[in-house]
């Protein structure tokens, strides 16, 4: 049969060509564990959280080995492409003398399905645990969440992704911060007849006046005048980061 049909010929051709660059991939694996000191720790315990945070801290690695697992599946598209051309060009074309054309291709298909490299199909099990121990060691408590390669990667792209926008948050509350400057102050303190907008104290009655962003910053409130208020110390303290309008 091999030396009757073309197709195969082909085949083994491009198996020998492309061997080397879609090897099967060793599973990325690895695991985590954390112990916690009560139970009621144990039943709050974000094992999906912790997981983002231990894959981020070790993010070139996990970022290496997924690019290297990645590589031979792309190499298998070329591959798979060109099998596909032998298989539409070739198969079934070639004949064998002792068998009717029919039969030659149906046996024909069948050995050059068995031939095809098989697909590096890459995997991974990253697992993170949370375990608790009562104080006397009567009750021991255990579960865990487990990322398989596609999970592995949607979960680092998130994880990417909420850092970046916390990133992202942070720089723009300090802009907000930075547009604070003493012309401002003094704007909003003139506008207010130098008074605290909660309770009226003055610097004449020993006040430490502030200039408080009405919605704060940190809930995305804007350094614009309309959004800023002049207050005590005492009340800018006790009103901390609420919004009160």
């Amino acid at each position: 049969m091999r030396g009757s049909s073309d197709a195969l010929k082909r085949l083994e051709e491009l198996n020998l060509r492309s061997q080397s660059l879609v090897p099967s991939t060793a599973p990325i694996h690895h695991s985590y564990s954390v112990s916690v000191n009560t139970k009621a720790k144990f039943d709050r315990f974000d094992l999906s959280s912790r997981m983002s945070v231990n894959v981020l801290e070790s993010e070139l690695w996990y970022l290496q080995e997924i690019e290297t697992r990645l590589v031979p599946t792309r190499h298998f598209r070329t591959y798979n492409h060109d099998v596909e051309a032998i298989e539409f060009g070739s198969l079934g074309r070639s004949s064998h003398p002792r068998l009717s054309d029919a039969r030659f291709a149906a046996i024909e298909k069948k050995d050059f399905n068995r031939r095809k490299l098989a697909y590096p199909t890459p995997t991974a099990k990253v697992t993170t645990t949370v375990k608790y121990t009562s104080p006397k060691g009567q009750n021991s408590y255990s579960r865990h969440v487990d990322w398989n390669f596609e999970q592995l990667q949607q979960g680092l792209d998130a994880a990417q992704a909420s850092r970046a926008r916390q990133s992202t948050t942070a720089a723009l509350r300090q802009r907000e911060r930075s547009l604070m400057t003493s012309g401002l102050r003094v704007t909003i303190l003139r506008r207010d007849d130098y008074r605290c907008r909660m309770c009226g104290a003055s610097a004449a009655d020993g006040a430490v006046l502030h200039i408080d962003h009405i919605t704060p910053v940190s809930r995305d409130g804007l350094t614009v005048p309309e959004n800023l208020q002049t207050l005590c110390e005492s009340c800018n303290l006790g009103k901390s980061n609420r919004f009160i309008g």
